[in-house]
């Protein structure tokens, strides 16, 4: 240039009508880019002026050296930015992550007690059949007094019933903890500690404050959990209540519901082939848990935008990872204790939460790209289509997962959970490469008219 500065390229981060995020390079004619979403062209306004803002004042973000300080968030545009937020958070470019941006792989070490459980030669022996042995060796005395609790309560008698007069409170020496504990909790305390500190590790960018992180795990595994139990029971209870909806929303909710309870009962009966199983758990299970677990996410976008990919990530793998826990102390309390060996914890608290962690924490990346669509006024058969399209992938994943452990297809689990990471992961390297395509390592801002 003759003034003797360097020439220098800027880029707009501009929403297409579909919600998608483009970057438009700034040129002098009014640059234009295509959306990868839905392929329209989406043109930068000749008239707007970039201004390169020093991404260092953010808070809760890293230095870089490469990045000449003293821009800060002054002036118009940045005041504007911080009332009207229309853009998301971006953070610059960094040409040497650090490796803990990285550091989200670990999360397949997660999955080595699922595969270890799936893919080891073992002979399931049912319930019944380990009763059966039980009683056959028992001592005289704990016979007698099954036998008297089968004469008093018959039909009603129920497992717990007997577990309670076994020796231990354990069905048989494979059982690893007693019916009547509390050291699942322990469990799930350290499954919840193990994963809050990886989640404090990853991605130093963006780093989330701890007690954020543990709030969204808590909110997901108490309010998360009490809500898909409301939404079961009322699933469970709406095909007995005929009626008929006034209006075509109530009309449209009221069919949702019960076509939820189906698929809680296809899900639930064992009786169930693979196909009737599969959309069962997808479209109830899946669905119901997937939108319970994205629920903070979406709750903050409604009001805010100054979370980048890598805060929504960590928010998404919190929320999993607390409604996970959670669901583990549930499944231990009612189907483990007493009866299920040591592995069964293990997987639980480790394999499980891990894989409801990453299908929350892709959705969370989903919500960071869609957020505009997330925060728009929108009708209500719009905004539930979105959410939808939040959602699809993870449900269709946790269907798949549950459809198979339900018809015995272990070996086919592990291989759906390196599905989920590699879903999970396609999601972080994606925005991660829309991060990377701007020419500087700047956030970009459009200035005062």
């Amino acid at each position: 240039m003759a003034d003797g500065r360097q020439s220098q390229r800027m880029t707009h981060i501009l929403y297409c009508s579909c919600g998608q995020l483009v970057h438009v390079d700034d040129q002098e004619d009014g640059g234009q880019s295509e959306c990868p979403g839905c392929g329209a062209v989406v043109k930068a306004p000749a008239s707007r002026v970039a201004k390169t803002v020093d991404w260092r004042s953010t808070e809760g973000l890293a230095a870089s050296p490469r990045v000449p300080s003293g821009a800060g968030w002054e002036g118009k545009a940045g005041a504007d930015e911080r009332n009207h937020p229309s853009t998301p958070k971006l953070i610059a470019a960094d040409t040497n992550p650090s490796p803990k941006e990285y550091l989200y792989w670990g999360l397949l070490l997660a999955l080595i007690p699922l595969g270890l459980l799936t893919l080891r030669d073992r002979k399931d022996v049912s319930v019944r059949d380990r009763l059966t042995a039980t009683m056959r060796e028992a001592r005289p005395e704990v016979k007698q007094r099954v036998e008297r609790l089968l004469e008093t309560k018959g039909k009603q008698t129920e497992l717990d019933d007997i577990l309670t007069l076994l020796p231990g409170g354990k069905l048989d020496t494979q059982a690893h903890l007693p019916r009547e504990t509390t050291w699942h909790w322990f469990y799930a305390a350290a499954a919840a500690l193990g994963f809050w500190v990886l989640l404090l590790l990853l991605f130093p960018l963006e780093p989330e404050a701890p007690g954020r992180l543990l709030g969204v795990g808590l909110f997901s595994g108490t309010v998360g959990i009490l809500l898909l139990l409301a939404v079961q029971f009322v699933a469970d209870a709406s095909p007995g209540f005929w009626v008929w909806p006034s209006g075509l929303p109530l009309m449209v909710v009221y069919a949702l519901v019960l076509f939820i309870g189906w698929s809680y009962s296809s899900a639930m009966n064992p009786k169930s082939a693979f196909i009737p199983s599969f959309v069962g758990f997808t479209c109830g299970v899946g669905l119901c848990e997937e939108v319970c677990k994205a629920l903070p996410l979406i709750l903050y976008f409604r009001h805010a935008s100054d979370m980048g990919w890598r805060r929504a990530c960590l928010w998404g793998l919190a929320s999993g990872a607390g409604f996970g826990v959670s669901e583990g102390i549930m499944y231990s309390s009612s189907y483990y204790n007493g009866i299920a060996p040591l592995e069964s914890y293990v997987v639980r608290f480790v394999s499980c939460v891990a894989l409801h962690a990453m299908w929350s924490g892709a959705v969370g990346v989903l919500v960071w790209k869609l957020q505009k669509t997330i925060r728009g006024h929108i009708g209500w058969g719009r905004y539930g289509l979105a959410v939808l399209r939040l959602v699809a992938v993870p449900m269709v994943l946790h269907g798949l997962y549950d459809t198979i452990l339900k018809k015995d297809l272990d070996e086919l689990a592990l291989i759906v959970g390196l599905l989920s990471f590699g879903w999970f992961a396609w999601q972080i390297e994606g925005a991660r490469e829309f991060e990377q395509k701007g020419p500087v390592p700047t956030i970009v801002l459009p200035a005062a008219m």
